[in-house]
């Protein structure tokens, strides 16, 4: 809605929206529209596999924020767009030394989230030859 446009454009990055939500938000910046965001489509494909978004998925996403936000139905979703993400059986990152190459995977997304911090620890266990202190930090130990 216009009159909330000025508040979106100072709001900060939600990871989580709280609740039983587990759902993001990405305010718009630099020119960017606001972006909501949540597996609630999530269908396993294989790596190569298209995959399309399905009429109304967009919409499904944006009345999945209510609440916490209110006024839903004056949002117009401009785009849907998918995102295909690794799993773990256990929800954790993926991390193993093959030969001299050292594979890391941050799962469901979380690379984006954080990929500034995976990559400096990786970036550490690198220079240091500590692969065991960086899977520990990997499962939050």
């Amino acid at each position: 809605p216009g009159d909330l446009r000025d508040a979106w454009q100072r709001a900060p990055a939600m990871v989580s929206v709280g609740g039983d939500r587990h759902g993001y938000i990405l305010p718009p910046v630099d020119g960017t529209e606001l972006k909501l965001g949540a597996g609630i489509h999530r269908r396993p494909r294989e790596p190569d596999e298209e995959r399309e978004p399905r009429p109304g998925e967009g919409e499904q996403i944006r009345d999945y924020f209510a609440p916490p936000l209110a006024r839903l139905d004056e949002y117009r979703v401009k785009r849907t767009a998918t995102c295909a993400y690794t799993f773990t059986e256990d929800g954790t990152f993926f991390a193993r030394r093959i030969g001299k190459a050292l594979a890391v995977s941050a799962c469901s997304g979380h690379g984006y989230k954080f990929g500034a911090a995976v990559g400096r620890r990786v970036a550490t266990a690198l220079e240091s030859g500590d692969d065991a202190a960086l899977f520990r930090w990997l499962r939050a130990e």
